[in-house]
This record gives C-alpha cells, sequence and structure tokens, in this order.
C-alpha cells in the first residue's frame, strides 16, 4: 500500500462511506422506485464523489461518477423513472467507483481504468 497524503486519505475514507450509502439505497430503491428521499441520497452522495475526485484530479472517477450523476438527477426531476435495469447499471456504477477506490489506495493514484462499456450504457439514459 502507498503512503497516501493525507486529503487522499480523507478522500477515501468519505467515498467508501459514500459508495455504500449509495449501494444501501440502491437495493432499497428497488422495492421503492420512487422514493424522493432515496433518489436524492444517491444523488448526493455521487455528487460529492465526483466533486472530490475533481478536485484530486481523479478523471476516470469524476468521469464514471458525473454520468451516473446525470442519471440520477433525471430521475430527481422525473424524467426517466430508476426501473430495474437503471439499478443494475448504478449498481455496476458503484462496483466500479469501488474498484477504482481501491486503485488509488494501493498506489495513490488511477489505474488506466476507463469503464468505456460502463459510460456507453449510461450515455443511453442521460
Amino acid at each position: 500500500m502507498a503512503e497516501l497524503p493525507e486529503e487522499v486519505r480523507i478522500f477515501l475514507l468519505e467515498s467508501q462511506e459514500n459508495i455504500d450509502k449509495v449501494e444501501q439505497n440502491l437495493l432499497a430503491l428497488e422495492k421503492s422506485p420512487g422514493s424522493a428521499d432515496l433518489i436524492n441520497g444517491v444523488f448526493r452522495a455521487v455528487h460529492t464523489i465526483k466533486g472530490n475526485s475533481g478536485f484530486l484530479a481523479f478523471p476516470h472517477l469524476e468521469t464514471l461518477c458525473h454520468k451516473g450523476e446525470s442519471i440520477l438527477d433525471k430521475a430527481r426531476n422525473g424524467k426517466i423513472k430508476l426501473v430495474p435495469e437503471i439499478i443494475s447499471l448504478l449498481l455496476e456504477l458503484v462496483d466500479a467507483v469501488r474498484t477504482i477506490l481501491g486503485d488509488i489506495e494501493a498506489s495513490g493514484k488511477e489505474s488506466a481504468r476507463t469503464y468505456p462499456q460502463l459510460i456507453q450504457k449510461m450515455l443511453a439514459y442521460v
């Protein structure tokens, strides 16, 4: 494990907590797909990870979160419904975010993983 700057360690801790919340809320949304509170909670957590990723120059993570955030924003505004297919896609995003966070924790930087297929699938809903 790399020796990480304090701000990166804090980012990783907060991001892990946020991505755990995202996963829990997405699973709850499968039972209550129209819950504004759950959708807003997922949006806020993804938005926070995206913003902090940009600040710390983790562009792959920022891009992934931005696409997920765009889908969630449409759901918040009633433009799309979080049907099981979209929830599954957002759970794929959770897995990708966790992988990238693991890479950052191990080496102090993002790996070359960019998840083009996941981004392409998310673009269909943006």
